[in-house]
Formats: structure tokens, sequence, C-alpha cells
């Protein structure tokens, strides 16, 4: 088979492949509504030239190589490739109401991917209150989820009938390399050479991940593989905590239940973040906060016992560098702040998590650990993910979409919903999504452990509706802190 046929797949990309578990698929799904019925054959058409034909990666399947077990893996041209493959159409069953469309997302969602196929597949669901829906699902590990925007992006027009628009291509990814951003982050750019040595360190030490922190910091210490910058923020991600108990941790069936909030006006969230002195992203992450103490003394758990941590991705990509397939982002732990009881005292601690965070190298350092993670071998690698994700008990992700509408298979867009993958033992994972001057907050669960998902998205409108409050009384009397307009937070 000739190299053009195959592409080695980066360390990142294969630790994301490695994190399919049968309870959390690493698959990113997203979900779009349309007013009007879009024909199959259109649809196909526009997959077929816009996404097909223009980046190979839709046409590769994952195959392994070397032994097996390695974690070494690359990007096989799939010989027997077929459209009709990769979209179905399905009909909502009665009574055809918004229930029945997130029973069928749900289902459809926790359905694994054909891995001896190019990991994507597309549904086009009819009967949809007069109109259509389209589901989409790429695996984690085809690219992340910016990158995943801009190639959904690239299928739509910005009129019902215009002629495609050439646009830049999106490339295959390439290992980060060594000169990141600004002087305080080159201490991760010097973890991200010594990547592969640090896996050897691992494996010749024969290390288990939960002999403890102390071990594996020596080890990675007297192997040179740390400054003594990027040693202690190691030392404090392997000194973590798990996270708290709570009703979103324990066994995991495997059943995915996803809800979604009505669209909610953007200018009115803005608005809410000028009378605060916050940011939108504050905002929408402090009402997030407020829903789930809200829904944990609903389920008769106590929210006062701690924070709940929730996993957040951070977008790695220079604002100016060409976006290529794969990922290139890394992650961060949010204490969500639950166990606080007032709506004040929440987005304040929001505010003040969120300010630090942005100023942390760790997401870099985070990034070339999961590199790192990519090399390792199975048991291994499953250590390490269950180690990351025994930390938080949800991820939260929030991205800015278009701010005007679109149209895809000459269709207006009326509405955009996207859901994370989450890793390990991870039951809830929260999406916000802005799109079109409304945001939505889309959320999927596990269905053993929350059975009722729409109960969190119904204390997530109360919440708003106390910030709203609490906005105007900022507006008789101004917080002190000055106000930073920042547009719409990534």
């Amino acid at each position: 088979m000739s190299n053009s046929q195959r592409q080695p797949m980066t360390n990142v990309d294969a630790a994301w492949l490695g994190m399919d578990r049968p309870t959390n698929l690493m698959v990113i799904n997203s979900l779009l509504f349309f007013d009007t019925p879009i024909a199959l054959e259109r649809l196909r058409s526009v997959l077929d030239t816009r996404l097909v034909q223009r980046f190979d990666r839709f046409r590769r399947r994952v195959v392994v190589a070397g032994a097996p077990g390695t974690g070494s893996y690359v990007w096989e041209t799939d010989p027997y490739f077929n459209m009709h493959h990769h979209l179905r159409r399905v009909a909502l069953p009665a009574p055809g109401d918004d229930a029945a469309l997130q029973a069928l997302v749900g289902e459809l969602m926790s359905d694994p991917l054909d891995r001896n196929r190019p990991l994507w597949r597309f549904y086009l669901i009819e009967n949809v209150d007069g109109g259509c829906a389209v589901l989409g699902r790429i695996h984690h590990c085809i690219a992340d989820g910016i990158a995943l925007l801009q190639v959904l992006l690239s299928l739509t027009d910005s009129e019902p009938d215009a002629e495609p628009v050439p646009l830049a291509d999106l490339g295959e990814a390439t290992p980060r390399r060594t000169h990141l951003f600004d002087l305080p982050l080159r201490l991760a750019a010097r973890v991200a050479g010594q990547g592969l040595r640090a896996a050897d360190a691992l494996l010749n030490a024969n290390l288990d991940l939960r002999a403890g922190a102390d071990s594996l910091l020596q080890k990675l210490e007297s192997a040179g593989l740390l400054t003594a910058t990027s040693a202690a923020i190691v030392a404090k991600l392997l000194i973590l905590s798990s996270d708290r108990s709570s009703p979103y941790r324990g066994q995991m069936g495997g059943i995915k239940r996803v809800t979604w909030s009505n669209p909610l006006p953007l200018a009115e969230v803005k608005e809410i973040s000028r009378a605060t002195g916050t940011t939108i992203n504050d905002v929408l992450v402090a009402a997030i906060a407020g829903a789930l103490h809200r829904d944990l003394q609903a389920r008769g758990a106590d929210a006062g016992l701690g924070d709940l941590r929730a996993m957040v991705p951070i977008n790695l990509r220079r604002p100016s560098a060409k976006l290529g397939l794969g990922n290139e982002f890394s992650l961060l732990y949010l204490a969500l702040p639950v166990s606080l009881d007032d709506t004040a005292g929440r987005l304040d601690a929001v505010q003040q998590r969120m300010q630090l965070l942005k100023n942390s190298p760790e997401p870099f350092l985070v990034y070339q650990i999961l590199g790192i993670v990519g090399m390792l071998p199975g048991e291994l690698a499953h250590q390490a993910v269950n180690w990351f994700a025994d930390k938080a008990s949800c991820v939260l992700t929030n991205v800015p979409g278009p701010r005007q509408t679109l149209y895809f298979a000459g269709a207006a867009i009326r509405r955009l919903l996207f859901w994370v993958p989450h890793t390990g033992d991870i039951s809830v994972g929260l999406s916000i999504f802005s799109y079109a001057g409304s945001v939505t907050l889309g959320l999927d669960v596990d269905e053993a452990l929350i059975p009722d998902p729409e109960r969190i998205i119904e204390h997530f409108y109360a919440e708003m509706a106390e910030l709203q409050r609490l906005a105007a009384t900022y507006r008789q009397t101004p917080p002190s802190a000055a106000y930073v307009d920042v547009g719409q937070d990534p």
C-alpha cells in the first residue's frame, strides 16, 4: 500500500481513540434543526463533495500499526468506502415531539461507530415538527470540537442556493512544535520535546499510576523530564483528589439520555454580564453551577459537601494559525461552586476561578501529557485515562458559533446543538453553543445515574432568572469590579 494511502496518527489523536469505553464513546455529536425537509440525495451530495472529497481523513479508517496493544495507529484509505455506510435516514416515531427526538438522539448516540470504516456517520431524521433534523457523529480522534465546527461550517452557505465558496482546506494534524506562544509557556515546550523519553521512563519502570504521586514525580524528576515550574504543575495534578461523591458518580449503564434548553437571547446574557462586571462565559458557567446546586438538593444530596470539578477543554491553536484536523486542545479542571448557596457568590467564584485558569500554563503541559498517554500500551493508558477522569464529575465546554443564520443543503438551520464526549467514568456532558443571536445548553448524561436530565435544564432556567434579578440589583448599585467587554468567550 502506498504512503499516500497510509498516514501516521499523532499521539494525541491516538490518546482520544484509546479512550473509547462501552459506557462512554469518544464521539462528538451535533444536531441541526430545519423548518423544511431536506432531500436525502441532496444531503448525500453535500457530504460527498464538501466533506469526503475535501478532507482525506473522512475516507480513511484506523488500523493498528505494529504489534497489537502498543497504541500505535495509522490512517489508511478505506478501499471499500461507500457513502451509503455513512448516511442513514430514520423517521422520528410518534408522537414526534421533543421528547421523542431526545430519546431517538440518545439511542443513536449510544451506538458505537464501526471501527472497520472511517469513524463518522450522519443521520437524516425526518418528521421533526414539519421539517427535519440532521445528526452528525464524528469520532474525537479525527479532530477536536473547534476543528469539527469549522468542518461543519464549510458544509453551509450564507444563502439558500449559494454556489460553494472555496475555503482554505483543513489539513492533517502535525505534531505540535516547541515554540509556543510566550516565554512563560516555554516550560511546556521543553516537556513536549521529551514526551517519548517520558513514556519510555514509565514503561521501563513498570510504574503503576495508582502507586502514588510521589513515586511518579520522583521517576520523572530523576529522568530529567521536568523543570521546577512544570514539576510543580505535575505535582498539583498528581495530588489532586478524586472528585466528591454525588448522584452523578457511580456505575454507568452506557445508555445516553440527551436534552437541551430553549434558545436564550444572547443579548440578555450579555446584558447580565455588563451589569455584573463579568463575562458572558462567567454568567453561563455560574448558571450551570447554580443549576447543579439546585439539582443536588432536589435529589437529596448535600450540596454543601464540596464543589464539583468540571473538565474544561481549552483551545491551543494560535489565532493566526491555519486550522487543521486533529486535536490541538487541552483540558483543565474547573471547580464549579455548587457548595455556595447564593447566586452572587457563585458568580463571583466563577469569575475568579476562570481568571486564574486563563493565566495558567497548565493547558500546555496537560496537552503534552495527553501525547504521552497516546504512546502508552493498553493497560497503562487505561489507568492514565481513569486517573484523569476520576478527578472530575462532568465535562463543560462553551463554543461561540456563527452570528448569522446559515443554510445547509438549501435549508435554513434553525437551531444548532452539540454534545461533547466524556472520558472514563464521567457521566455528564454540558455544552454551551451560541448561534444566530441565541445561546443553547445541551446536556447528555448516563441514564443509569440520571434518568431525568430535563430537571437540570429546568434548574438552569431558574438560575438564569436569578442572575437577571441580580443584574437588576447591580444596575442600581454597581459592583466594585470594573467591567471589561470580552465579547463572546471561547
